[in-house]
């Protein structure tokens, strides 16, 4: 027994003694963080030094899931998100080693409270009045098109095969995958997000069952949301026209419609650049990408708000493809009677 307890000791004292050394290390790697230029700092991160402490200020990491400092921890998780790789680098020549598992279980610790310190503040719906003249100002004084405040769309994040349901997941470009919902405004903010549908979910049925829906609807009333054509025509939805004739003023509505609706494309390719791992497969179960998928989103909305700069040279220019499906969906009568008065007062 005395012989036991001696190990036991002396596996203790060895434990504490990595973990002091580790702790060492870490310091100097939060030092060499923070020390790192600001234009390399924001390629790693994505987000700036002053955003990067506030964050941090945020969250309170578990510490019991790695011997990692707080500010590393968090630091491994936006350059994941940034670029997809775990493996983390602080300087050219100094790599933080993370085992696979390891930051797994940060990732896991640190989403979950980053959703909840960030999402609810960074994304919101609601409009002040101010900021639905501002929108309505844009869209008509750019593309003569009235009392819009936000335009919708949506895009597939890749996930791993389900173990359950996975024919749900299973889309049209034949990959498992979730399709998010965005709601983005003239300043490529996104003021909703909604990624919780499987990949076969048509966009039309995510919107048409969607709290956003109802709440424009009933609270920004005689206001528009743009669509493409996988979404329905209503009241307060404009789609562009079915085969419109050359010279016609349906077509002339559609190139307004159309060039003024960019900014969702625009919007979703600054996101996917600036948070690269929804350019890939994430490999975690669909519930855990969601919370991901909001993460990324509040991110982007910090960074539009602070002016952060991302390169050129990274930027995504993608073009978004519309996939219903082959639908026609029944246009809704007030919905074509205030898109024929739109139409036809455009020169």
């Amino acid at each position: 027994m005395t012989f036991v307890f001696a190990l036991a000791c002396s596996e203790s004292r060895r434990k504490q003694k990595a973990h002091k050394l580790n702790k060492k290390g870490n310091s100097k790697s939060d030092i060499s963080v923070l020390s790192l230029t600001d234009t390399r700092f924001i390629k790693l991160f994505r987000v700036d030094k002053d955003t990067f402490r506030w964050i941090l200020r945020q969250i309170r990491p578990d510490f019991t899931v790695s011997h990692l400092t707080a500010a590393l921890q968090l630091a491994a998780v936006l350059h994941f998100l940034a670029t997809g790789s775990y493996q983390l680098s602080v300087a050219e020549d100094r790599p933080v080693n993370i085992g696979r598992t390891t930051f797994s279980r940060i990732l896991h610790n640190i989403i979950p409270l980053m959703e909840a310190a960030l999402c609810e503040a960074a994304i919101s719906l609601r409009m002040s009045q101010q900021q639905i003249k501002q929108s309505c100002d844009y869209f008509y004084e750019n593309f003569q098109l009235p009392r819009v405040v936000a335009c919708v769309d949506g895009f597939q994040v890749r996930i791993l095969k389900p173990v359950r349901d996975e024919t749900v997941y299973f889309n049209e470009k034949e990959y498992y995958s979730l399709n998010a919902m965005l709601l983005l405004n003239f300043n490529m903010e996104i003021m909703a997000i909604d990624a919780t549908h499987p990949g076969s979910c048509s966009d039309h049925f995510i919107w048409s069952n969607s709290q956003e829906r109802q709440y424009l609807s009933k609270h920004i009333k005689c206001h528009y949301v743009l669509a493409d054509s996988s979404y329905a025509l209503e009241h307060n939805v404009l789609t562009p026209y079915s085969n419109p004739k050359p010279g016609s003023v349906e077509q002339r509505f559609n190139e307004r419609h159309a060039a003024a609706r960019a900014v969702a494309q625009r919007s979703i390719n600054l996101l996917k650049s600036r948070f690269a791992c929804l350019q890939r497969a994430l490999m975690y179960d669909a519930k855990f990408v969601v919370n991901v998928v909001n993460v990324c989103c509040a991110l982007h909305n910090i960074c539009c708000r602070r002016k952060t700069p991302i390169n050129e040279n990274e930027m995504l220019h993608e073009q978004l493809v519309e996939f219903d499906g082959g639908i026609e969906y029944e246009d809704d009568e007030t919905g074509t009677l205030l898109r024929d008065e739109i139409a036809s007062t455009i020169c």
